[in-house]
């Protein structure tokens, strides 16, 4: 049985020699068990050759396992978008200055936020910039005297009238607002007893306001032609965006008219008015 069994493993023994040193390739280097690629089931995994990795590179066939990395070309409307961001100036809170903030917000007396306000045909600020009346106004007052001394007793008094044009300067202190204008007043008294008479011209006065809630008092000192005097108000006024209205009384004091000397009256206002601010 041993000479058997030897003469078997002499005959059977080329056949094993011709084979290739690797135990799970063919004769030709291909692998028995994963063939010529290593797959695991997908494209992206399998293990290919540098030769045929760099055709396909060359040929432009085939994307890379991370996708296409190239830079993508940046079109003119990203370039000009892009410039216009970087000129653009803004704040520390990353807000365009070139804007008007109040256009952006409105915020209440207590601080809270409220949608923004769409502009009103009434607010009429906006058709004046950049002109002479820029932040300024204009008021028309009628009136008579009511309240007079004594000396005035016999004398007549006529309706007068009143323009009073506000000055661009204006000042806030919460709640205050105080403003000044140039006031050019008419008046006229007539005699009937006991002798003829008359007094009458106009006044010219600077003047300042002061207004709370709508309140407001004013003063001024200027000419009561051909003399001069003193003017003093008060009176309550209603706002309606840029036109307003009041209604209140007005103190005049005048030195030395002819023939009376000094005197003063009291007279009732109505008043209309617009504001450029």
């Amino acid at each position: 049985m041993i000479t058997v069994g030897l003469l078997v493993l002499t005959v059977l023994s080329p056949g094993l020699y011709a084979q290739e040193e690797d135990l799970f390739g063919d004769s030709e280097g291909d692998s028995l068990l994963f063939g010529d690629e290593f797959d695991l089931g997908g494209d992206d995994f399998s293990f290919e050759t540098e030769d045929e990795t760099d055709s396909e590179t060359e040929a432009g066939g085939e994307d890379d396992f991370f996708g296409d990395f190239g830079d993508d070309e940046e079109t003119e409307e990203d370039t000009a978008s892009q410039a216009e961001t970087d000129s653009a100036e803004v704040d520390e809170w990353g807000l365009d200055t070139e804007e008007d903030y109040e256009s952006l917000i409105t915020r209440t007396g207590d601080g809270s936020v409220l949608e923004e306000v769409a502009d009103h045909p009434l607010d009429l600020g906006k058709y004046v910039e950049g002109t002479i009346f820029e932040d300024t106004g204009f008021t028309l007052s009628i009136y008579s005297p009511q309240m007079v001394p004594d000396a005035l007793d016999t004398w007549y008094s006529f309706m007068d009238v009143s323009l009073t044009s506000e000055l661009p300067w204006h000042f806030t202190f919460d709640p205050v607002e105080l403003s000044f204008s140039i006031d050019i007043s008419s008046f006229k008294f007539v005699n009937s007893f006991p002798a003829g008479g008359k007094f009458k011209g106009f006044s010219i006065m600077p003047m300042a306001r002061a207004e709370i809630y709508g309140a407001e008092l004013e003063f001024g000192l200027g000419m009561y032609t051909p003399t001069f005097g003193v003017m003093a108000g008060l009176g309550y006024t209603y706002q309606f965006h840029s036109l307003f209205f009041s209604a209140g009384y007005r103190w005049n004091w005048a030195y030395n008219i002819d023939p009376i000397g000094s005197i003063w009256w009291l007279e009732p206002r109505l008043t209309t008015g617009v504001k450029f601010w």
